[in-house]
């Protein structure tokens, strides 16, 4: 009769033992595509149309018309988003990484801040030109995307990459904290809606091509890993060195990745139902139509910025259980 064997025994000599972990990287790589996608379109229909330009600038003028606290919350926000506060962000995270001895952790984050940056710079100074199409534009200074917003967002999500426990409060809290970073640019006159959409899609590829690649190191280091079963010395009772270790994900980041995931849901729908529910013509000097406009996108900057966050939280790599430091056998 063939034995079975149990959830936490080695798999029987001669079979290689199975290595997950394929469907997270793969997720990551076609979020990060659709990320780009979006960057593309905003380029195509927000920069380059003329009707993209007016409803550009309808938004831009209900941010410059709103005097509620959203506005006054989002322009002391901006106000925040300096080379010292992203600097004691940064270094924050290099921190906590090298408190939780995961130096590896270094690189892929520091490609994240460095990757999206650059590739707003490269995008703003390089590859795209705003002109005005139609009467009534206005050219703000800064144009597509907006280096105030990717600085703020890829600081913020390295910090809770970074963060370890920490990430389930720091999501949330990073996540508005950008949302209104973003909505102060508008508050303030400096870019245009699609500037922040932009800039918030920039980053968001980065960090999901950086999960991919650390979900794919990771598969990889499970597969050697269970290719030399029984490799080491252990304690009676522990799992074999060659049988790769449980996930875990901890319950209050799953509760903020699902609360997240509640209002990207629901920012998105709202936002997208306001913008479409706009009349045609618009009239770019109707204030109720300004007003309007801002708030479905306010909501929408927010609901894709939770989005993102949410998924974030998913899609990366779970760390593995590791044996306590009293089970090791030197």
């Amino acid at each position: 009769m063939r034995e079975r064997t149990g959830p936490g025994d080695a798999p029987p000599v001669g079979r290689p033992a199975r290595v997950g972990g394929l469907v997270r990287p793969l997720l990551s790589l076609l979020a990060a595509a659709a990320c780009t996608a979006a960057v593309v379109g905003l380029v195509q229909v927000a920069v380059g149309t003329a009707s993209g330009q007016r409803l550009d600038q309808l938004i831009l003028s209900g941010a410059g018309e709103h005097e509620g606290p959203l506005a006054q919350y989002a322009e002391l926000a901006v106000e925040t988003v300096s080379v010292p506060v992203v600097a004691v962000m940064l270094a924050l995270a290099v921190l906590l990484v090298l408190l939780r001895r995961r130096p590896g952790l270094l690189l892929p984050l520091g490609s994240l801040v460095l990757g999206a940056n650059l590739s707003t710079q490269v995008i703003k100074h390089v590859l795209v030109t705003r002109e005005a199409l139609g009467p009534g534009i206005d050219i703000t200074p800064n144009s597509f995307p907006s280096g105030h917003t990717t600085l703020a967002a890829s600081a913020m999500v390295a910090l809770v990459l970074a963060s370890g426990r920490a990430r389930a409060v720091l999501a949330p809290l990073g996540a508005a904290w950008t949302v209104a970073a973003g909505l102060g640019t508008l508050v303030v006159g400096w870019h245009r809606p699609s500037d922040v959409v932009g800039a918030i899609a920039v980053v968001a590829a980065w960090t999901f091509f950086i999960l991919a690649l650390d979900g794919l190191s990771v598969r990889r280091r499970r597969a050697r890993a269970a290719s030399r079963p029984g490799h080491g010395r252990r304690r009676r009772g522990s799992a074999p060195s060659g049988h790769a270790p449980p996930a875990r994900r901890g319950a209050a980041e799953a509760c903020a990745a699902a609360l997240l995931s509640l209002i990207g849901i629901a920012g998105l729908g709202y936002g997208l139902f306001g913008l479409l529910s706009l009349p045609l013509p618009l009239v770019l000097h109707d204030t109720a139509q300004q007003l309007s406009a801002f708030a479905a996108t306010a909501a929408l900057i927010a609901g894709g910025t939770a989005g993102w966050m949410a998924l974030t939280l998913l899609l990366r790599a779970p760390i593995s259980h590791r044996a306590r430091r009293a089970d090791r056998v030197p």
